[in-house]
């Protein structure tokens, strides 16, 4: 096998997948040690280092990987979740005046960052961007995909901030019983000795891998706090200046999530601001604000006065995944500028929105 297709982190759910058909789920949880030594005897010695980070219902997603080969299993999990995501991405923006070049100028880099590192990033934001479409008209269906996007739950962190100020009691109760129902099943299916290593072995090697290390995931870590560590800031001092940014981003973007009557533009701003606000994520989940920006480009081309170089401040922002290597390798770290860029276009659009027209909910 081609040493350019097994470096990719699809290799950490096909590997996930196998060893759950194997009977092996538990060495998921267990210590990096155990895991990795799955990963080098399929993939070999040479394998470049990975992580296993989901929690254990992660697993109700891809265990049917396992059944395939591993470039048959790869083409087809990214063709399903891109298919997905594009599903998601239309329901989200909704009818769009905008060209299709222009559309595609925008939401072409975090595409191409998600094939390229092989990752879930159409999987997780078609669950977010499906579970704010559908909030207004499908709450219940709204609220599983809410529950089902747990498995990374730093894209939904404040999500219940934008649902308690609309006020979407069944969302949210939806939502709340899809988690449990989730974390049951998984628990009676793999073992509830698989929650106990996602809390006790998981979780804490994660965090050291936030805290502790070096290297090229740094340059994909586009918050403040990655940018700091990538500067060799110690992590306190870069936990507490992100926390600096993120809590007053939280609390305007709260303020301005109360009083905004559109509903597209308070997705988009929940969007941007948990990007703003939660210090760990990497480049392939920008499809998420991919999605908040073509919103956002499409109601300026359809604001009367609104002149066109909002959208090209907007396509700055949309080329962060593609930018992000790049500037690592030059020891510029500004990536979380373009991700505040996006952040401030969705702010300024949300505290506008009561002097323009108010449109229709999704």
């Amino acid at each position: 096998m081609e040493a350019w297709l097994i470096d990719k982190d699809f290799a950490n759910y096909w590997t996930a997948a196998q060893l759950l058909l194997n009977g092996q789920v538990l060495d998921l949880f267990a210590d990096h040690a155990t895991y990795f030594r799955h990963l080098t005897d399929r993939f070999g010695p040479d394998t470049n280092w990975r992580a296993w980070s989901y929690p254990p219902h992660y697993l109700l997603a891809i265990w049917p990987l396992g059944f395939f080969g591993y470039g048959t299993a790869m083409a087809g999990f990214l063709g399903v979740t891109l298919v997905a995501y594009l599903w998601a991405l239309r329901a989200f923006v909704g009818p769009t005046t905008i060209s299709l070049a222009l559309a595609t100028a925008i939401v072409l880099p975090a595409v191409f960052d998600n094939i390229y590192h092989a990752q879930n990033g159409f999987l997780s934001a078609s669950l977010l961007l499906g579970g704010l479409a559908l909030r207004m008209k499908r709450p219940v269906l709204a609220g599983v995909l809410i529950g089902c996007l747990t498995i990374k739950p730093q894209l939904g962190a404040l999500l219940p901030l934008l649902l308690l100020v609309e006020k979407r009691w069944l969302v949210i109760a939806s939502a709340s019983l899809t988690t449990a129902g989730l974390v049951v099943l998984s628990g009676v299916l793999f073992g509830w000795e698989s929650w106990n290593g996602y809390l006790t072995q998981t979780l804490a090697y994660q965090s050291r891998v936030v805290t502790d290390f070096t290297g090229i995931f740094l340059g994909m870590m586009p918050s403040v706090f990655g940018a700091l560590r990538m500067l060799e800031v110690d992590p306190q001092v870069a936990a507490a200046v992100h926390a600096a940014v993120a809590v007053p981003a939280i609390g305007i973007a709260g303020w301005a999530l109360w009083r905004c009557p559109d509903a597209g533009l308070r997705a988009a701003l929940t969007i941007k601001t948990t990007l703003v606000a939660v210090p760990y994520w990497l480049t392939y989940d920008y499809a998420i604000a991919a999605a908040a920006l073509l919103l956002l480009c499409n109601q300026s081309e359809e604001t009367p006065g609104v002149p066109w170089r909002r959208c090209s401040l907007i396509l700055v922002a949309a080329c962060m995944p593609t930018a992000a290597i790049p500037l690592w390798l030059f020891g510029v770290p500004l990536t979380p500028v373009l991700v505040l860029l996006g952040f401030g276009l969705a702010l300024h659009a949300a505290i506008r929105a009561p002097r323009a027209r108010e449109r229709p909910a999704f």
